[in-house]
């Protein structure tokens, strides 16, 4: 099975819906993506895609910055994989993300017959009023012959007059072709391409006849000393008469500190004020 196949089953079965029946990621952004540790339960599904079937270890990571087993930081890379393409993700694989782009169309297929010589466009956005338009297209030949088919439609006075006028028979068969569209307009719509997003960190990774091979335990890292502490505090530049506006600020905290912080303030969260952390780090300080 391929990668995109596997996520057009999960999100069609409903398997990372809400109760009003959109897919939502772990931010709260409705989207088809698959995100951190939602990434877990689908984890020997994705072992058994074309594209991670040479992965030696998949780890799904839960952030968009994390630390391998050595203590370097691992920056996720995006990847673009086409249904047509052949993407391999080998050896030691940090995986953050899976999505689906939205639905694109080629410019120039856009209007090339899908059944009968017709076909209804996606729709199109007018650039000076944004009012959103589809159009009918209808495939037929100006040079309409009169060949032996004419004289299988009815009796001979009736094909004397089809030969005086070959635009009754088009003109039928565009009508017709038309009830067809009305009634079961869905086959009629051009298809477009959905790709998909890989976001992670492979140790190898196979584009067609391309190999991109990455240090995962040296290249572009850099051990990480200080972890984040985000707050809100007061915005008084931005605050008017009788209102507080909040911001959020940020204090940086030296990493081996990090387990006794959240013991001491982590319950708080964003809701720790700036003279606790600035009062815990005078207490914590060698």
């Amino acid at each position: 099975m391929k990668l995109q196949e596997l996520l057009l089953d999960i999100f069609s079965s409903g398997e990372l819906k809400n109760k009003k029946g959109f897919s939502i990621n772990k931010f709260g952004i409705v989207d088809e993506t698959i995100y951190g540790e939602d990434l877990e339960q689908f984890k020997d599904r994705i072992l058994q895609t074309e594209e991670f079937a040479n992965c030696e270890e998949l780890i799904i990571m839960k952030h968009p910055v994390t630390l391998n087993d050595k203590g370097e930081t691992i920056n996720p890379k995006t990847y673009k994989v086409k249904n047509d393409d052949k993407h391999t993700f080998k050896g030691k694989c940090y995986l953050l993300s899976l999505a689906l782009t939205p639905e694109m169309f080629d410019p120039n297929k856009m209007h090339e017959p899908v059944l009968d010589g017709a076909c209804i466009t996606p729709t199109i956005y007018d650039p000076k009023t944004f009012e959103p338009k589809k159009k009918l297209v209808l495939e037929f030949s100006p040079e309409f012959s009169q060949d032996k088919q004419i004289y299988e439609l009815g009796t001979p006075s009736m094909v004397d007059d089809i030969k005086k006028n070959g635009e009754f028979i088009l003109r039928k068969q565009l009508h017709e072709t038309l009830d067809k569209i009305f009634d079961n307009p869905e086959n009629y719509q051009v298809k477009g391409e959905k790709g998909i997003f890989v976001r992670g960190l492979f140790e190898e990774v196979v584009t067609n006849n391309s190999n991109e091979n990455m240090n995962l335990v040296g290249i572009e890292t850099e051990k990480q000393t200080h972890i984040s502490v985000h707050f809100f505090e007061a915005d008084e530049k931005n605050s008017k008469e009788n209102e507080i506006n909040l911001k959020l600020s940020m204090i940086p905290i030296p990493i081996e500190l990090r387990d006794k912080y959240m013991e001491e303030l982590g319950a708080k969260s964003i809701h720790v004020t700036r003279e606790e952390i600035e009062e815990f780090l005078k207490r914590n300080q060698n």
